[in-house]
């Protein structure tokens, strides 16, 4: 929704006010289109994978090896690009660390993640991304001060998108991370608020090392 709402509020600009603008500020409005349509193709195509995981119950990922901060920093950018009063406390390994992945389908899942906190996380304060290492996987932890999630939902991931209005977003997560040999948890925290986790495997060289 995000991409097209910036395409189509792109194109309104240029249609009414184009006359008014300067050359300059045509040609980055171009751009701007212009990524945010590759952006939106990149996306659906990714999403019909997906659809093939739940139909199939397999999929082939073209996995590339992604420097763990890369990853976090594109996160970051998309997330204050959507939300620019939303600040997220981050913790991440010294180490430096590259896990094998499809990057656009991570991306996703970290950013759906973060949305669903953002949406209905009632009484959230603060928001915190956490990467944390542990023998042969990683763990990413989106952690919200929030309302907290139904008891009834904190072992299994909602499916059938009427629960908090996070079932849809969360299902596709877990088939995502699934593809990817991954789990995902999810669960309400003894401190107040929700925990969302899921993990990806490291390479087997950089296990060894």
């Amino acid at each position: 929704r995000t991409p097209l709402c910036s395409v189509s509020g792109n194109a309104d600009t240029l249609l009414h006010n184009g006359g008014c603008l300067d050359e300059a500020t045509k040609q980055q409005i171009y751009k701007d289109i212009y990524d945010d349509s590759e952006w939106l193709i990149r996306m659906v195509e990714n999403l019909l994978s997906v659809t093939r995981i739940n139909q199939e119950g397999k999929v082939e990922l073209i996995k590339i090896p992604v420097v763990l901060e890369e990853l976090i920093d594109s996160v970051l950018r998309k997330t204050k690009k959507r939300y620019p009063n939303c600040k997220i406390e981050l913790e991440l390994p010294d180490e430096f660390i590259t896990i094998p992945m499809d990057p656009m389908l991570i991306e996703q899942v970290i950013l759906n993640l973060i949305q669903n906190a953002i949406q209905y996380a009632k009484g959230m304060t603060k928001i915190s991304l956490q990467v944390v290492r542990k023998d042969n996987q990683v763990i990413f932890k989106i952690i919200d001060d929030g309302c907290g999630m139904d008891s009834s939902l904190t072992e299994e991931i909602p499916i059938d998108g009427k629960k908090h209005g996070m079932g849809i977003g969360l299902t596709v997560c877990n088939s995502i991370v699934e593809a990817h040999g991954g789990r995902m948890y999810v669960e309400d925290r003894k401190s107040g608020g929700c925990e969302v986790q899921f993990t990806l495997k490291l390479e087997e060289e950089q296990d060894e090392q």
